[in-house]
C-alpha cells in the first residue's frame, strides 16, 4: 500500500506542494500569532482585513490563474501556449488599472465601510494589484507543468517575506504601515524570483503573434475565463467574507479578535488547498471519465483525512490552541474556533467539486455561483446580529451548495455507468468522453 501511494503521480504531486503548502502555512500563521503580539486587536484587525480584501481581489487573478493552467496543461505547441498567456495577460491589465483607478477614487468611502484606523491598507491593496497580475500568470505556468517545487518556493517567499519584513517595520514603530509595507515588499520578491524561475521557458509578450494564435483560441479562452472568475468568486468569498462580515457589523476590538480565530480555522483550508491545485493539473478533457474521477475521489480522500483530524482537534482543544497559536487575548473568542472551522473544512469540499468541474469546463457553475453569492449575501443582510448567525448563515449555504454538485457528479457517474453497460461512451459536453 505504502509502495503504491509512493508510485501515484497525483499523490506525489500532492506530497511535494502539501509539504510546500504546509511550511507556508506554517509561516502564514506564525505571521498571525507573532502581529497579533506586537499590535492592539484594533490594528491587528485592519491587517487581516488588508489579507482578507487582497483574497477578493483574488478572485479576478484566480481566475485568469486557473484558465492559465489549464492552457499550459492541455496546450502542447508552446509558442501557442505562450501566444494565448500573452493576450490573456494584457486584457488583465486592462483590468487591473480600471480596478486601481477605482479603488483610489473611492478610498475614503472604502475606509469607513470596513471601519480601517487609516488609508494605508487600502494604499498598499493598490500597489499589490499589478504585482499580482504579473505574479499570477507565471505562478499559474508552474503548476500547469507540474514544478511543484518551484512553485512552492514561491508561496514560502511570499509567506517569510511578509512575516519578516512586517514584524521588523512594527517593531520600528510603524504599527498597520509597516506591516502594509512589509506585505507590499514581500510581493516585489516574489516577482523577482518567478521571473528567474521561467524565464528560459515561459515567453510572455506584449506584441501578439497571430500567426501562431488559432483562430478563436483567445476568444474560447475568455469564455472558459468567465467561468472560473464566477467559480472561484463563489470560494473565495466564502473563505474570506467571514472576517470582513464581522469587521463590518462589529466593533474594531471585535472584529480584530474575531479576525485572530479564523486565521486559525483557515489552517483547514489551505491545508486541504494543494489537492485541489493537483486536481486541476490533473483532470485532463481527453481521460475518460473514470480516470478524471479517480482523481477526484484521490482529492477527497485527502480532504476527509486531513479535515477530520483538524475539526477533531478544533472542538477538543479550541481553548488551547488560540492561547498558543495566537496569545491570551483572543481566548475570550475561542469557542467560534470549531464554527469557523467547520466553515473553512466545508468551503474545502466545495472547492474541490469546483476545480474538478472547472479542468472540465462545465458552465453550469455559472449559475451555480450567481445563486450561492445571491444567496449569502441575502441572509447576511437578514442575520448578522450575532457571530454565531453570520457563521451558521456560512454553513448552510455551504451545505446545500455541496448536496447540488453531489447530485451533478451522481447524474454524470450513472450515466457513465449506463454507458458501460451499454458498451458506449458518452460524449462530455466539452468534447471528451466518458
Amino acid at each position: 500500500m505504502i509502495n503504491k501511494l509512493k508510485s501515484d503521480i497525483f499523490f506525489r504531486s500532492y506530497a511535494v506542494y502539501f509539504a510546500g503548502s504546509m511550511v507556508v502555512a506554517f509561516l502564514n500563521y506564525l505571521f498571525y500569532p507573532v502581529l497579533g503580539r506586537l499590535m492592539a486587536p484594533a490594528d491587528f484587525g485592519d491587517v487581516q482585513a488588508l489579507i482578507s480584501l487582497i483574497a477578493q481581489s483574488a478572485i479576478l487573478f484566480g481566475a485568469f490563474s486557473v484558465v492559465a493552467v489549464n492552457i499550459t496543461t492541455n496546450t502542447e505547441n508552446p509558442l501557442e501556449r505562450d501566444a494565448i498567456i500573452s493576450e490573456l495577460q494584457k486584457i488583465a491589465f486592462w483590468i487591473i488599472g480600471v480596478a486601481f483607478v477605482i479603488l483610489l477614487i473611492s478610498i475614503s468611502e472604502l475606509k469607513t465601510f470596513f471601519n480601517f484606523s487609516s488609508v494605508f491598507p487600502l494604499i498598499g491593496l493598490a500597489v499589490i494589484l499589478p504585482i499580482s497580475a504579473v505574479t499570477t500568470f507565471r505562478n499559474a505556468y508552474l503548476q500547469g507543468v507540474g514544478r511543484f517545487t518551484q512553485l512552492s518556493i514561491s508561496g514560502v517567499i511570499s509567506s517569510l517575506g511578509r512575516l519578516v519584513l512586517s514584524a521588523g517595520l512594527i517593531l520600528l514603530g510603524l504599527k498597520v504601515f509597516g506591516a502594509t509595507l512589509g506585505i507590499v515588499f514581500a510581493n516585489v520578491f516574489v516577482l523577482v524570483y518567478l521571473f528567474y524561475q521561467t524565464k528560459d521557458s515561459l515567453h510572455l509578450s506584449a506584441r501578439t503573434n497571430v500567426h501562431i494564435l488559432e483562430k478563436g483560441s483567445v476568444s474560447k479562452e475568455l469564455k472558459y475565463g468567465v467561468l472560473v472568475f464566477f467559480a472561484t468568486s463563489l470560494v473565495t468569498l466564502y473563505y474570506t467574507s467571514d472576517v470582513l462580515i464581522v469587521k463590518h457589523y462589529f466593533s474594531a476590538v471585535d472584529a480584530g479578535l474575531y479576525s485572530g480565530i479564523s486565521a486559525i480555522a483557515k489552517i483547514l483550508f489551505f491545508a486541504i488547498g494543494p489537492s485541489s491545485a493537483v486536481l486541476l493539473s490533473s483532470i485532463k478533457l481527453k481521460q475518460t471519465f473514470s480516470e478524471n474521477a479517480l482523481a477526484l475521489k484521490k482529492a477527497f480522500f485527502i480532504s476527509f483525512v486531513v479535515g477530520g483530524v483538524g475539526i477533531f482537534t478544533f472542538y477538543t482543544f479550541y481553548g488551547m490552541i488560540v492561547k498558543l497559536m495566537i496569545g491570551g487575548k483572543y481566548v475570550s473568542f475561542a469557542h467560534f474556533l470549531p464554527q469557523a472551522g467547520l466553515v473553512m473544512l466545508l468551503t474545502a469540499i466545495v472547492n474541490i467539486f469546483i476545480f474538478y468541474f472547472l479542468a472540465l469546463r462545465r458552465f453550469f457553475l455559472v449559475g451555480v455561483s450567481i445563486i450561492g453569492i445571491i444567496l449569502m449575501g441575502f441572509i447576511a443582510l437578514q442575520n448578522h446580529l450575532t457571530i454565531t448567525a453570520i457563521l451558521n448563515n456560512l454553513l448552510i449555504v455551504l451545505s446545500v451548495i455541496i448536496v447540488f454538485l453531489a447530485t451533478i457528479y451522481a447524474k454524470d457517474y450513472f450515466n457513465h455507468r449506463s454507458g458501460i453497460q451499454r458498451g458506449k461512451e458518452y460524449p462530455t459536453p466539452e468534447g471528451g468522453t466518458f
